[in-house]
């Protein structure tokens, strides 16, 4: 055995091999030893061998948690037993399951699109980038000019997130931003692949043949290019790896960089859009706010939208036309009824693809039934709303209907996943295995007859007919009744209390049951593959019902989300202007009781301001600011209505974010040098047409470094760049900075009292201090903290007026100690303010007094 396991391995080094032994797959030597402490299974030993395994019936649970931990896992069947029962079964891999090419359902997450990609090129020829979903047929691919190599192949990675990447082993070796991009993703699976893997020609060929075609340029492919190799590369390592073609894949879409408005990795993780910055899940996020989705296929529709904002006017017009039809008011009962509709719609983009890669069981067929009967009643719920919004043709309609029929009359409501068990197909779908069934389902009676018939010729009124797996049926006759015995019983075996005996025509009937039984399982195995095989037929048209069901499902969640939580329509224009009236955050707001968030306007045009400097204190609302306009913005680039209670919007080329403080230890980038990274993309990149946020830009070094780096930054984008800008600053000196297109705003502040109140309003002018020791009293710092800061800055401000040019350290010497700096009342008294004097034990207590005596009597 471990000869035929050895050959196999050798063929599948990279991967887990699960080794098919009865009911369980077997791991030996160093695959048991790291599946063993992954999964934390059992160890243990055969002819002096690591071993492990799982059983068969549950290796789909293990499998998908081998699959997180970034594994290759190769499933080894037995696919034929010896003869006569000795020697070893033939075994081989029937399929190698990967993060990047997983079908079943078990391995993936429903809501989000599982991408295989694939990387290559030369400073030379310009590199090729692809990618594709083989659960859904998606199929992209893109080109990348050797001048923007590393900021495009950032980007299109941070848009698609694949589960597993393909790339060219020189690209991987000699260029050193390849590593930093994948050192981002530690999760994804990496493959290198020899150079000679993307050759043109070779590739080219691969493609022609998936889609049938003798020509690329049906796809945009005119002349050989780095982008063929890639998908070329794909496809082959889809058909290898699976051991499935994949006919749902027909096509390729080529795309550039003009169709989508650039998002980069840090703007897309600092807005929030589709992870958190807290955990990295969608909590608190847009893709949440905006998701109120009913199907999987509308969900992956919408997160892909989020990230991939679009240009085209037009196409945004139309978007936001059927968004207006959904919310109207007049049509909210017939919203809520598409979105009850929607929600008994499965997956039909993932059962298409199963069914296309001949992988698609009972329950799948099954679901895909139900599935088109929701969009057949989903096409009359849209036509109602607007005669002109038709999803599907008569004839698409007509094709939907009768698959469904076709399935419902062939296929039982509960089958069973596995094609050997039957119990598959519909009674009255089968004239020849009705009448299979009927011989298995009379065999009962048919044996009880005969039962009968020997007791009455035998005269032994006790005799029973049993069963066993070892000897099948047979006649039991209990020890008194040994005598009576007729001649044509053939004794099977002699027990303690009686024998066991068959006759011919128990035999006879045995042989009739057992063959009705497996021809049962073989007749229905037939019928199953042939109604599969015309849902397969269909595959494109389901795949295409898929997209139209996931655009609707996004129109009504942007509808929904529009009428619950009052958001308008955006105008959008090409002349560089923003007017957002009473704007909101979209996602702070829904996590606000009603009516709390306080909202503000943004007005820029070139003709009077394209840089808005925003002042103000800590915590009253700049990052919040902006941000919303930040998403204001996008949201309506995908074809959203926005949070305010209007707006005009040019749209955008790139959306650029730099706020907050992070670091990359990793790379041995501090915070402040990712902030001048992020600082120097937006500088080099943003054009007039881009929509910049900045905040607190300089925070990370000394105050005179920071404000000299603020003010040159901020002079930049508005004499060289001209992009629409909002710059929030703690520097209250950039008050000083002046340009005809430069307006000041803060955020406003009511102080009575002693206290503070943030007004969260943005307003005309510059803020005059950040009240800082305010927030850190908020915040909870212990009173002897505030206090002694307090006079600190009044310190500091006497220094000031004193000697503006000198240093502080003769007022404020850094040699004091904490018992100069806090008088010991003010320790003891921050002590006892800190005490849980419901929890506190007597004992405790005495303690604690002893100790605040011995401080204040020092």
């Amino acid at each position: 055995m471990f000869v035929q396991y050895n050959k196999i391995k050798r063929d599948y080094p990279d991967t887990v091999l699960f080794y098919r032994l009865g009911d369980f797959y077997e791991m030996f030597d160093d695959d048991a030893v790291e599946v063993g402490r992954l999964l934390n299974l059992t160890m243990t030993s055969r002819v002096g061998h690591p071993m492990c395994g799982v059983p068969y019936h549950a290796a789909a649970a293990y499998i998908s948690r081998l699959l997180k931990f970034g594994k290759k896992i190769a499933v080894c069947e037995q696919v034929s037993m010896p003869v006569q029962g000795k020697g070893l079964a033939e075994r081989k891999v029937v399929e190698v399951i990967t993060p990047g090419t997983a079908v079943d359902e078990e391995y993936l997450d429903e809501n989000s699109n599982n991408y295989l990609a694939a990387f290559c090129g030369s400073r030379d020829t310009g590199f090729g980038f692809a990618y594709i979903d083989v659960t859904t047929g998606e199929f992209r691919g893109t080109f990348f000019p050797e001048a923007q190599v590393e900021e495009r192949f950032k980007k299109e990675m941070g848009r698609v997130m694949p589960a597993e990447l393909l790339i060219q082993n020189s690209l991987a070796m000699e260029e050193s931003f390849v590593q930093d991009v994948i050192s981002l993703y530690p999760a994804m699976v990496v493959n290198n692949y020899p150079d000679w893997s993307f050759e043109y020609h070779s590739a080219e060929k691969k493609l022609l043949e998936q889609f049938g075609t003798v020509s690329l340029k049906a796809f945009g492919i005119a002349s050989p290019g780095p982008v063929v190799p890639a998908a070329g590369v794909l496809v082959d390592y889809l058909v290898s790896t699976t051991k499935h073609k994949i006919p749902h894949v027909d096509g390729i879409k080529i795309y550039g960089e003009d169709e989508y408005a650039a998002i980069d990795d840090s703007t897309r993780k600092n807005l929030e859009l589709i992870t958190n910055l807290r955990d990295g899940t969608s909590a608190y996020t847009l893709y949440e706010t905006l998701n109120s989705t009913k199907t999987s296929m509308g969900a992956r529709l919408l997160r892909t939208s989020i990230v991939h904002p679009l240009k085209d006017k037009s196409e945004l017009e139309k978007r936001l036309d059927k968004v207006e039809v959904l919310s109207l008011g007049k049509n909210y009962p017939v919203l809520q009824e598409i979105r009850k509709e929607l929600s008994v719609i499965l997956d039909i983009q993932r059962l298409a693809s199963r069914c296309a890669m001949d992988k698609a069981h009972g329950k799948d067929l099954t679901a895909l039934r139900q599935s088109l009967e929701g969009v057949i009643n989903l096409q009359k719920l849209v036509f109602s709303l607007d005669g002109k919004w038709e999803i599907f043709t008569e004839k698409e309609l007509e094709t939907l209907a009768e698959i469904s029929l076709m399935i419902k009359n062939g296929i039982k409501d509960e089958p069973s996943i596995l094609l050997t068990e039957g119990s598959l197909i519909r009674e009255g779908w089968s004239e020849d295995l009705d009448r299979l069934h009927k011989i298995k389902e009379n065999s009962r009676q048919v044996l009880e007859e005969y039962l009968n018939t020997e007791k009455t010729n035998s005269g032994i009124n006790n005799l029973k007919i049993r069963y066993n797996k070892i000897i099948g049926y047979f006649l039991e006759v209990s020890k008194g009744n040994l005598g009576n015995v007729p001649p044509h019983f053939i004794r099977r075996q002699s027990l303690v209390n009686g024998d066991r005996f068959t006759t011919d025509r128990l035999i006879q009937l045995e042989t009739e049951i057992n063959s009705a039984s497996e021809k049962i399982v073989e007749l229905e195995k037939e019928l199953f593959l042939e109604i599969r095989g015309k849902v397969k037929a269909v595959v494109p048209l389901l795949l295409h019902v898929a997209r139209e069901v996931a655009s609707v499902d996004v129109f009504q969640s942007f509808a929904n989300q529009a009428v619950i939580n009052n958001w308008h329509r955006p105008v959008l224009t090409d002349d560089r202007v923003i007017h957002i009236r009473a704007g909101r955050h979209p996602t702070v707001e829904a996590h606000l009781p009603k009516g709390e968030f306080i909202p503000n306007d943004l007005d820029m045009n070139p003709g009077d301001c394209t840089f808005a400097m925003i002042t103000g204190p800590n915590m009253a609302g700049k990052s919040t600011y902006l941000r919303q306009c930040a998403l204001i913005i996008l949201m309506a680039q995908i074809g959203s209505f926005v949070p305010c209670d209007s707006a005009s919007i040019s749209i955008v080329d790139r959306i650029f974010c730099r706020v907050g403080a992070s670091d990359n230890l990793a790379r041995g980038e501090s915070t402040f040098l990712m902030e001048m990274n992020e600082t120097a993309n937006i500088l080099r990149n943003a054009t007039k047409d881009s929509f910049v946020i900045m905040d607190e830009v300089g925070r990370g070094t000394s105050t005179q470094d920071g404000l000299s780096l603020a003010w040159a930054i901020s002079e930049y984008l508005l004499e060289v760049v001209k992009a629409n800008t909002l710059f929030a600053t703690h520097y209250h000196e950039l008050a000083a900075l002046e340009n005809p297109k430069l307006k000041k705003f803060c955020l406003s502040v009511l102080e009575k009292d002693g206290s503070v109140v943030f007004l969260k309003k943005v307003v005309s002018g510059a803020a005059s201090s950040s009240y800082g020791i305010h927030v850190a009293k908020l915040a909870g710092i212990p009173p002897a903290v505030i206090k002694r800061a307090t006079e600190v800055m009044n310190s500091l401000d006497v220094c000031r007026e004193v000697h503006p040019e000198g240093s502080i350290s003769k007022t404020i010497s850094r040699e004091q100690s904490a018992t100069e700096l806090f008088s010991p009342g003010e320790l003891v008294l921050d002590s006892i303010l800190s005490q849980d004097i419901e929890n506190t034990t007597p004992l405790k207590a005495l303690e604690l007094l002893a100790g605040w005596k011995k401080q204040l009597t020092q």
